[in-house]
């Protein structure tokens, strides 16, 4: 399962706490004697604010769930990328010095200038390794499980705003408590705004690490031994 679908999952409990909680309230509020009105004033102003709160909670994630990102994906590629790079170091050691029938069946200069020519493609072969796979794969990986743990710190912010709203349902029971309704619920989606907050800024830092892997695999080999191209 993708971590975000679990977030999903968690958000459409979110919006059946809300609903709850609403029901609840109103139900209260349709018993509040005439000289407690004060409570159902301090009610309605909390839950305005709470409101406009709860509606940054769901603007938060719709460009979010847009782009969850894949780290499956990721991690696929990234073994691909180990497969080419295993592929690539046995081909240096298919070329070493002891494997190679050149030193005893091939003679003259054509030969010698072929035996100067393997060292170049070893590095070259190396380099694929080390610049290119390697570091590709790393930074694939990298990536992979920082979506993971983004996702999973997103649930479980989700998962303490749904004891907040918990909290909020059992202050319902009682009508002098119907005003802290609405600032539990508020508290609990800022406590999430600021962990979510802290887990895009996360997920931006390694992400620009990824990115500076990647960009770093330029200064590896940048051409071919001639006698590749030839």
């Amino acid at each position: 399962m993708n971590p975000a679908d679990k977030v999903i999952e968690l958000l459409q409990k979110i919006q059946e706490k809300i609903e709850q909680i609403t029901r609840l309230v109103n139900a209260v509020l349709s018993r509040i004697p005439s000289f407690l009105s004060w409570v159902a004033d301090k009610l309605r102003d909390g839950w305005n604010t709470m409101l406009a709160k709860l509606g940054e909670f769901w603007d938060w994630f719709t460009d979010k769930l847009s782009y969850v990102g894949n780290p499956f994906l990721l991690n696929g590629a990234a073994d691909g990328w180990k497969q080419a790079a295993a592929k690539v170091a046995r081909l240096n050691d298919d070329i070493t010095d002891l494997n190679l029938s050149v030193d005893d069946r091939w003679t003259g200069r054509a030969a010698e200038q072929y035996k100067q020519s393997i060292e170049p493609q070893r590095r070259a072969n190396t380099s694929i390794m080390s610049d290119f796979a390697e570091n590709i794969a790393g930074a694939m990986t990298t990536m992979a499980g920082a979506i993971i743990a983004f996702w999973a710190g997103i649930a479980i912010a989700i998962i303490a705003l749904l004891s907040a709203l918990a909290g909020a349902a059992v202050a319902t029971g009682t009508i002098i408590g119907l005003p802290a309704v609405p600032v539990l619920i508020t508290l609990g989606i800022v406590a999430f705004l600021v962990a979510a907050g802290s887990g895009v800024a996360i997920l931006y830092v390694s992400a620009g690490g990824a990115r500076s892997t990647l960009r770093s695999t330029s200064a590896g080999i940048t051409s071919w031994p001639k006698i590749a191209m030839q």
